[in-house]
């Protein structure tokens, strides 16, 4: 068994402090500076855009010389204790620089419109990168590019040609920075006095002399190489399986003596730290531990229990991992990560490995891609490395779809009746917003947006010589995603039982919640205490969840995205949407005020759980959610002491059930309110304190204080 000494365990517990404390004063942690995320970065980005210095022809190539540009701008930075480097740099514009980059801001708009779209959102083949280096991907594109006929097939050829040279460009930059950080960590090093800081110093100078260019050589150039590319692509790209392709790296390291499982989990805790640094609040760059390999065995090795123990060191809410599980998963692994989640981490989220390898193959997608998912997102996955799909796009507010429902009902005409209207309503209502969508995406298919580097480890785009933009990826769906899930469920059982009845005229009803409940507490407070709710394992409320899942599954068929996939591919989980479509919504027939955030995920209503939590998960996993690959998140909150201890086994248990019922994915808090509301009054004191609010991981106290509240307001459970 794998144990970490205690004089170890202490140089873990310090490096990883004095990082965390570092990384949390930076800017980007601070706010949301917008696109490409740091001003210095973004400054270089549109300079070169809008100036054009490299007389570039199309637009295409016009991004390509602008991402190059602020690659070959980028200061490195290596801050003292890392072992892993490489971030954007966080310095402030001078007046002057402030003056002209609000200027180039203002041109820019002029610039093709092809937002609406999630960007990022996919793992990339980064197995490949570590294979082969940056040369290796030079070397297919040049060899690619040497066999087009521009002059004799130009309207097939030339595009491709575009594509090639925009990655030769990129590529070629990035690799420029790698070089200069080399030189800088070998500066830093002949200046370093202390002699451990020294060695480590030009450690990192030898290994960005490798990588990326070259192929990774040792597991701590592999956990190096995969940031750094990673950190240069600005938006949210997936870290995929890596306790799958880090695995042979570590195993060579130890037969040669290079490594310990300590060291491993050492570098793989500062790994973990990095994002803080340069990925904005209330997001995640996930990597995936456990499941299948491409080939069907098991994966559980040294790697997948480094990774869960370098959480604890990390307490990050950033840099994340997630867990695929089934029935086949050992009892050891399921122990340790209940053992994270018990001590309040928030982490590992746990994906239904076999239920969405057959949710991905109903889909058309080969069992050997469907074994090689990965989360790329809150709860939704996709192909690792095979994927242009578009995630989240867009979000809609089922609980102001079902409002606008009941503004269309007519007295007497029936529940039946209502239930087409509801249908057709939200059909229009996602066929409309995918139009739109699909004309941002024609849009981006002429001019591109996503950078072409991340096109080099996405399947099939170096092959046929096209990008993400373009239709290249093997794989090209669309996932809307609904908010307020079980928000609706229990209206309409309200209305069933209210309106539907005769007890209640629908315009009255309407004006009742119009005015928030004005005068109508006791009608609110029958609503929430006398009529079931989904949560509690009631059938007939059950029943409407399975009714309302068939019917959005069949509101997202036959409606194609600008590739011609279809159907769409739900998701019902919360970033934190739940909330911001709250705020503009009125009262619900459910009982919520006006302003409340909307349900979380596929999780029950706040506050309605209270037949404790085997119901609520039975309630939450009674309909098929095999048929919701855009991702589905039930998120359970436990009190502290009841994941652990002799309740480690009622755990057990409980994630069994979750499997065997065919959920999708849990996710897990282990808190008091008493704590949380500790938290309210004395931030500084709990500035470490995690939560899991729906996809995603936060610091409590930097939270708003309305989802702050909605966290509390969440049932807490004891077995």
């Amino acid at each position: 068994m794998n144990t970490i000494s205690a004089q170890m365990d202490a140089q873990i517990r310090a490096r990883a402090d004095k990082l965390r404390s570092f990384y949390h004063q930076s800017d980007v942690f601070k706010k949301w500076l917008g696109y490409h995320r740091v001003r210095k970065q973004k400054l270089s980005f549109m300079r070169s855009y809008v100036e054009n210095p490299h007389g570039a022809s199309t637009s295409r190539l016009r991004r390509a010389y602008a991402e190059a540009d602020i690659l070959y701008g980028m200061t490195p930075v290596i801050n003292d204790g890392e072992l892993i480097s490489g971030l954007p740099n966080h310095d402030r514009l001078t007046p002057e620089e402030l003056k002209e980059y609000h200027e180039l801001e203002r041109m820019m708009k002029a610039a093709p419109d092809t937002g609406g779209l999630t960007l990022g959102h996919m793992a990339l083949d980064y197995e490949k990168l570590l294979r082969v280096g940056i040369s290796g991907l030079l070397d297919e594109v040049r060899e690619r590019r040497a066999g087009l006929d521009i002059v004799g097939n130009a309207m097939e050829d030339l595009p491709k040609d575009e594509f090639y040279e925009g990655c030769e460009i990129e590529l070629t930059a990035l690799c420029d920075l790698a070089d200069r950080y080399a030189d800088y960590a070998a500066s830093l090093a002949e200046k370093e006095t202390d002699p451990v800081r020294k060695e480590e110093l030009r450690t990192t100078a030898e290994n960005f002399r490798v990588v990326p260019r070259y192929p990774a050589k040792t597991f701590h150039q592999a956990l190096q190489c995969i940031h750094f590319y990673n950190m240069s692509l600005w938006e949210l790209y997936y870290f995929g399986r890596v306790d799958r392709y880090l695995e042979p790296y570590y195993t060579a390291d130890l037969k040669a003596g290079r490594i310990t499982y300590e060291k491993a989990v050492e570098l793989y805790t500062c790994f973990m730290l990095l994002p803080e640094a340069y990925v904005l609040p209330n997001v995640a760059i996930d990597a995936m531990l456990g499941g299948r390999d491409r080939a069907g065995n098991l994966v559980e090795n040294d790697v997948t229990y480094a990774a869960l123990d370098a959480i604890h060191y990390a307490h990050t809410a950033n840099g994340k991992v997630t867990l695929a599980i089934s029935k086949d998963t050992s009892e050891k692994l399921l122990r340790r990560a209940i053992q994270c989640n018990a001590a309040g981490l928030t982490q590992p989220a746990l994906f239904n490995d076999d239920l969405i390898i057959e949710a991905f193959v109903r889909r058309g997608v080969s069992l050997e891609d469907a074994r090689d998912y990965c989360n790329t997102g809150c709860a939704e996955v996709t192909p690792c490395g095979h994927s242009g799909c578009y995630v989240v796009a867009p979000y809609h507010n089922l609980m102001q779809i079902l409002l606008d429902t009941m503004k269309q009902y007519k007295d007497g005409e029936g529940e039946k009746v209502f239930w087409k209207k509801f249908e057709e309503t939200t059909h229009k209502a996602i066929a409309d917003a995918n139009t739109i969508l699909n004309y941002r995406q024609m849009e981006r298919s002429r001019v591109g947006a996503e950078t072409t580097r991340a096109s080099c480890l996405v399947h099939d785009c170096l092959e046929s010589g096209h990008g993400i933009d373009e239709g290249g990826a093997r794989y090209n769906y669309t996932e809307p995603n609904f908010l307020g899930f079980a928000s609706v469920i229990d209206s309409l059982r309200v209305l069933r039982e209210l309106v539907f009845s005769g007890e209640y005229r629908m315009a009255d009803f309407l004006e009742i919640l119009e005015s928030d409940f004005a005068g109508n507490e006791v009608l609110r407070q029958r609503i929430i205490n006398r009529i079931p709710h989904f949560g509690t394992n009631e059938q007939s409320t059950d029943d409407l969840a399975a009714a309302f899942a068939d019917m959005l599954v069949r509101c997202c068929d036959g409606i194609s995205n600008f590739r011609g996939v279809k159907p769409l591919i739900p998701g019902v989980f919360s970033y934190v949407e739940h909330s911001r479509f709250g705020a503009k919504t009125i009262a619900s027939p459910d009982g919520r005020h006006a302003g409340y955030p909307l349900s979380s995920g596929s999780s029950p209503v706040q506050g309605r759980e209270i037949k404790g939590p085997t119901a609520a998960l039975l309630s939450s996993t009674a309909w098929k959610q095999i048929d919701y690959l855009g991702g589905v998140a039930i998120n359970i909150k436990f009190a502290k002491g009841q994941m652990s201890g002799e309740n480690e086994d009622k755990m057990l248990a409980f994630i069994k059930v979750f499997l065997e019922r065919g959920g999708y994915q849990m996710q897990l808090n282990c808190i008091d309110n008493e704590v949380l509301l500790a938290a309210q009054k004395d931030p500084e004191k709990y500035a470490d304190l995690l939560v899991r609010v729906g996809g995603f991981s936060a610091y409590f106290c930097k939270l708003p204080p309305l989802m702050q509240q909605e966290i509390i307001d969440r049932d807490v459970h004891s077995f």
